[in-house]
C-alpha cells in the first residue's frame, strides 16, 4: 500500500490519537513514570463513561475515540489528586452528552472540564507541551489532514496582534508567548475540534478570530483562564456563527 493511500484511509480522529499517544510518551520519557498513573486513570475514567453512557442509549458498544482524544488532552494539561483527575474526565464526558443543542454538543468536551477546572484544586500545567517543536510538527499534520488551517491561523494572527499592543510592541515577549507549548497545542489539537467549531468555512474564520480576541482580553483580565476560557466563551458564539455565517461552503463530516 503506498503512502498516498495510507494517507487517505487515515482517519482524522486515528492521526489525532496517535499524535496525543505520541506526545505523551516524550513527556513522560521527561517527567518520569510517575504521570503516567494519572494519564491512565483519566484515559480510562473518560473511555469507560462514554462506553457506559452510549450502551445505555444506544444499547450497544460505539467506538470511543473521541473520548480517548478528551482523556489525552485532559492527562496532557491537568495534574492533581487523583479523584478530581476522575471528576475532570467525567465533567468533559457528561458535557458531551448533556450540553447539546440540535443533537450536537456545545463545548469542546476537554476544554468545558479544564474551564470548570479552573475553580477545582488541580494545577493546569500543559505537561504535555513542553517539545515546541514535536508539539508544532504533529499539530501541523493534524490541521492539514483536517484542513483546517482557516481557523487556527486567524486565531494566531489576531491574538498575536492585540499581545504585540498588550505586551508594549516587545517583540521578545511576543516571541516567548506565541512559541510556547501551550499556545501551539491550544491552536493545532484543542481550537480545532470540528464537531464543536462552526459548520461554514467563513464561520470558522470568525471563529478563530474570536478565540484570538477573547484569549488576549483573558490575558489581561483573568490569565489563568486565557486559552481554555478563550476557548470556552468562543464555543458559546457558534449556535449564533452558524445562523449568520454566509451559505456557501459545505460542512465537514467529522465522523468521516
Amino acid at each position: 500500500m503506498d503512502l498516498k493511500r495510507s494517507w487517505n484511509l487515515l482517519k482524522i480522529h486515528d492521526l489525532i490519537i496517535i499524535a496525543l499517544l505520541v506526545l505523551s510518551a516524550y513527556s513522560m520519557s521527561l517527567f518520569g513514570a510517575s504521570i503516567l498513573l494519572s494519564v491512565v486513570v483519566i484515559v480510562m475514567a473518560a473511555v469507560l463513561l462514554d462506553l457506559a453512557i452510549n450502551y445505555v442509549k444506544e444499547r450497544k458498544l460505539l467506538s470511543p475515540k473521541s473520548a480517548l482524544i478528551t482523556g489525552l488532552i485532559l492527562s496532557s494539561i491537568i495534574e492533581g489528586p487523583l479523584w478530581l483527575l476522575v471528576a475532570a474526565a467525567a465533567i468533559a464526558i457528561l458535557s458531551k452528552h448533556i450540553i447539546r443543542i440540535k443533537g450536537r454538543h456545545i463545548f469542546n468536551p476537554a476544554n468545558f472540564a479544564l474551564f470548570v477546572a479552573l475553580f477545582l484544586p488541580v494545577s493546569q500545567s500543559w505537561w504535555g507541551t513542553s517539545n515546541l517543536l514535536l508539539v508544532g510538527i504533529l499539530g501541523l499534520v493534524v490541521v492539514f489532514k483536517l484542513k483546517r488551517f482557516h481557523l487556527a491561523l486567524p486565531f494566531l494572527a489576531v491574538h498575536a496582534i492585540m499581545m504585540f499592543v498588550l505586551l508594549s510592541f516587545d517583540l521578545s515577549q511576543l516571541s516567548s508567548h506565541l512559541l510556547s507549548g501551550s499556545i501551539i497545542f491550544f491552536a493545532f489539537y484543542m481550537l480545532i475540534e470540528p464537531v464543536t467549531s462552526p459548520a461554514k468555512m467563513k464561520g470558522r474564520i470568525a471563529f478563530g478570530v474570536l478565540a484570538g480576541i477573547f484569549a488576549a482580553l483573558l490575558y489581561v483580565v483573568w490569565l489563568p483562564a486565557m486559552l481554555v476560557g478563550a476557548l470556552f466563551f468562543a464555543d458559546l458564539c457558534v449556535p449564533f456563527i452558524n445562523k449568520f455565517s454566509v451559505p456557501g461552503q459545505a460542512a465537514a463530516d467529522p465522523r468521516q
